[in-house]
């Protein structure tokens, strides 16, 4: 298949692309050079002074201390807001900057492939924000990659994708990852249940309040400190938990020799891996699962980011009664977006279930259609529209669509949010 698998890891502090070899089966961190620390791509971009040029990373850093450029930082904060920045009397959008940004990246995986085209991008961030993942739709447009190529996720999916693509021996148990950044110490914890049919997976996400600045680590007397912190969390997280799997990531753990005491906290009788790109490996497992006809993936995926029940109706089609399912439990909230035409026979309200995977049993609601001008029976066609804001926050708008030239639609709608 033509076009580059791509999974980028987008974040304040440090960005990460990493490419789906289809040879290997496996993914492939991709760096400014050849050496492995250069995977993480601090997230500025710096423009030259007086030219055109623009640079990302330590380029970027480099211009800046020089003097001969302007450097932005943050990009992701700055997109969330978003804000400008302004260079040499020109104001920049944030979605400028970090088309820049993204754009230069990809250009890393184009130019070590010798390809020119994505056929499958997959973004992860620490946290979904429908404000930057909007952007960066607009985004991907602009750099000329379509929208059903681009997918987005955030980390505790990314964690999910990644540990379910590696050996089952891995994630047989309990799984868990320390992430620790300059945005501080997160715990992810993958559990696959067994027994149901489709099989559940279910990540929880913790940001630990011991999180600490990774300036501390530039000193013994700090990594002590740091090590002492990380003890308590481990022993805190891990007490009585059949988590045979640790994975450690994030710039904190770029090197582990403060943390010795930690280690032998969560080495005792566990296999333990640390490694910079999971994030990013992660999101491109996912890319070239969309590429298959038949997911890897036959799990209920449910963590962040992903609608934690189903959502159906009940309908006639062809004179038969059924359970139409319009969101299935454990979609990607921000791609969940249905919609469905209807006759109205015999009613004046839409009526669906939710049925939650975990927790309380089914709810059933019913959304009144009196708003709508009275037709006689079966002469009334309806749009229903399910969509999320966030993975409890569903709204449904109905449209009245009218029946043809007999019955012309009144353009009215009603609308009404749900939490889930």
């Amino acid at each position: 298949m033509a076009g580059l698998i791509v999974g980028m890891d987008l974040c304040d502090d440090y960005s990460q692309i990493s490419v789906f070899n289809g040879k290997l089966l496996d993914a492939e961190a991709v760096g400014t050079t050849g050496e492995e620390n250069s995977c993480m791509i601090p997230s500025v971009v710096c423009k030259q002074k007086g030219g055109e040029k623009w640079f990302i990373g330590e380029e970027a850093y480099r211009f800046a201390l020089q003097g001969e450029g302007t450097m932005v930082d943050k990009p992701v904060k700055l997109l969330s807001k978003q804000g400008t920045a302004t260079i040499e009397g020109v104001k920049y959008t944030a979605e400028d900057l970090v088309r820049i940004f993204v754009e230069q990246m990809l250009a890393l995986a184009k130019k070590r492939y010798e390809e020119t085209e994505v056929a499958s991008l997959v973004i992860t961030f620490q946290k979904k924000d429908a404000v930057v993942m909007d952007s960066l739709v607009r985004i991907m447009d602009r750099i000329g990659i379509e929208r059903e190529k681009v997918h987005m996720i955030n980390h505790a999916e990314a964690f999910l994708f990644y540990v379910l693509s590696q050996k089952k021996e891995i994630w047989a148990n309990q799984t868990c990852l320390f992430d620790l950044t300059a945005d501080g110490l997160h715990y992810y914890e993958l559990n696959v249940m067994r027994g149901r049919r489709p099989q559940v997976a279910e990540v929880a996400h913790e940001s630990l309040e011991e999180g600490f600045s990774l300036e501390i680590l530039d000193s013994v007397s700090g990594g002590k400190l740091a090590d002492k912190i990380l003890c308590s969390c481990a022993e805190r997280q891990l007490n009585k938990k059949l988590v045979t799997t640790a994975f450690l990531t994030g710039k904190g753990f770029e090197t582990t020799e403060w943390a010795s005491g930690f280690l032998k906290i969560i080495c005792n009788k566990r296999r333990v891996f640390s490694g910079q790109s999971l994030f990013a490996r992660g999101a491109s497992f996912l890319a070239y699962d969309y590429l298959q006809e038949i997911s890897a993936y036959p799990y209920v995926c449910l963590c962040e980011g992903r609608v934690p029940a189903a959502v159906s109706m009940q309908v006639k089609h062809e004179g038969r009664e059924r359970q139409l399912i319009v969101v299935s439990a454990g979609s990607n909230w921000y791609e969940a977006k249905t919609s469905v035409d209807f006759i109205l026979d015999d009613t004046h309200s839409v009526d669906f279930t939710v049925t939650p995977v975990r927790g309380p049993g089914q709810k059933r609601y019913s959304l009144s259609l009196d708003e709508f001008p009275a037709r006689p029976n079966k002469t009334t066609r309806v749009q229903v529209i399910f969509s999320f804001s966030g993975d409890k926050e569903m709204t449904v708008r109905v449209i009245d669509k009218g029946f043809g030239d007999f019955f012309p639609e009144s353009g009215r709608m009603i609308r009404q949010d749900y939490s889930i």
